[in-house]
């Protein structure tokens, strides 16, 4: 079997280490719990990259899902959508103020930028075809509109479900380094789905405002002066229109600060972190000063910088689909 592929199963350790297995498995997406005391965690992942996404099937009990800022943070998946076909058991809960239910036949989305947390309602066992995707491929096909705590029904959910699962039924047989056009494939049958369901989407905002505008703020996060000013008149448009590009995320000041936060979280859970001050840390990105970092980063996380450094280096996960895939690795036997 090609090493491209992932197989993760509960089935492979100590009934007595399944949970603490299955939690350390799904950490770069979510905490993950039991349902209750007497349900031990059960699950399985195969999975295969197709060009910059990953797409597979996962199985799983009734289990509770949580993610955090501090799992956003130490992830690296911020940039990404998980998109899951539901096959088996009910998935609900709120995306970030949105409340979802997700029976068999729909498909969900979320973006692993923004906190979600999830009940899985399963009598026997739950399944899923699920697709990590860049942002810019959703959000292109989804014409810039945010789709988290999205579910997609009937004829939308049809098309691009069985594309999905004709793609993981071939997994088994396809050549690991001729996956790529698979994920143009998924890529336009996502769009289409989405242009069938078009009218039961929110409003969409300008989706090249936000590309340009996300570039921007990846070059320039460092700088103290970034910010909805700078960005308008770099960008050339209003303060208005940037706001409407970035409602759905709570406006562009807060996405700037959260971009920092993030920054800071991984940098200070860096295993190679040199012992840089949290004074050298705070001006590297963007923030005027050591408090400026410190009250901002206690209100977004909850703790300290110097808490983040010490116990957050336990739990970092990896910050790009191709190091995701390797820490999968790492638990397929």
């Amino acid at each position: 079997m090609n090493s491209a592929r992932i197989r993760v199963s509960t089935r492979s350790v100590d009934p007595a280490d399944a949970n603490d297995f299955w939690r350390v498995v799904t950490r770069p997406f979510f905490v993950t719990e039991p349902i209750g005391a007497d349900t031990p965690l059960q699950g399985s992942i195969f999975a295969l990259p197709i060009g910059t996404s990953l797409i597979g099937e996962t199985t799983f009990n009734a289990q509770k899902y949580h993610r955090s800022k501090v799992v956003i943070a130490e992830s690296g998946l911020d940039d990404q959508y998980m998109i899951q076909v539901v096959l088996g058991g009910q998935v609900s809960g709120d995306a970030d103020g949105v409340d979802f239910v997700a029976r068999p036949g729909d498909i969900a989305f979320f973006d692993l930028g923004r906190t979600w947390t999830a009940d899985v309602e399963t009598e026997a066992t739950g399944r899923t075809i699920t697709l990590l995707a860049p942002r810019s491929l959703v959000e292109a096909e989804s014409k810039g509109r945010s789709l988290h705590g999205t579910v997609l029904r009937g004829v939308p959910a049809v098309v691009l479900a069985q594309c999905m699962q004709s793609v993981v039924l071939a997994l088994p047989h396809l050549d690991p380094d001729a996956t790529a056009g698979y994920e143009d494939v998924v890529a336009s049958l996502l769009r289409v789905s989405l242009g069938i369901a078009e009218p039961d989407l929110s409003p969409r905002p300008d989706h090249s405002l936000r590309d340009r505008a996300y570039a921007y703020i990846a070059e320039h996060l460092s700088e103290t002066w970034l910010g909805p000013t700078s960005m308008c008149a770099a960008l050339s448009v209003s303060r208005a229109q940037l706001y409407r590009a970035f409602a759905s995320d709570g406006g562009i000041a807060l996405v700037i600060r959260r971009k920092r936060l993030e920054l800071v979280y991984r940098e200070l859970t860096r295993a190679e972190m040199s012992n840089e001050t949290t004074d050298a840390l705070a001006l590297r990105c963007g923030f005027t000063s050591k408090s400026q970092l410190a009250r901002a980063f206690k209100d977004f996380y909850g703790m300290t910088p110097s808490q983040a450094r010490t116990d957050g280096r336990r739990t970092i996960g990896d910050p790009s689909i191709a190091r995701l895939h390797r820490r999968l690795e790492f638990f397929s036997p």
